[in-house]
């Protein structure tokens, strides 16, 4: 005859559950984090777009053709409140593609700003 469940086992029970939800809802996090971080310039109003050496162009981390570039931000303008474009020009990139991707990007339908890498301390 088995007298069933005993009270230390619901105990332990809830205890284990509690902690497989614990983990769950921290995994969950540290998944969705990064993802929030990297969103919250477009949930200011703002596009950032990287340009790296080569004038290689980067659009939320990853490589942006030209075409779906375009497509983007025509999207973004017909928004109620259109987002701005920001370029963010890499250290090692030279000016004169800085400049190449200004006018390029200027040409939009975003108004577009420069954000200046910060300084690279001197040894």
């Amino acid at each position: 005859m088995n007298p069933g469940p005993t009270t230390s086992t619901w105990t332990a029970a809830i205890g284990w559950g509690a902690t497989a939800l614990s983990l769950c809802g921290f995994g969950a996090g540290l998944l969705l984090l990064p993802q929030r971080l990297l969103q919250r310039p477009l949930a200011a109003g703002v596009i950032a777009v990287h340009l790296e050496p080569g004038g290689q162009l980067r659009l939320w981390q990853k490589p942006a053709a030209a075409a779906e570039l375009e497509g983007v931000l025509e999207a973004a303008g017909r928004r109620r409140s259109p987002p701005r474009l920001r370029l963010v020009p890499d250290p090692r990139v030279p000016w004169e593609e800085v400049r190449q991707a200004l006018v390029t990007l200027d040409r939009g339908v975003l108004p577009v700003e420069l954000q200046l890498p910060a300084p690279q301390p001197h040894p």
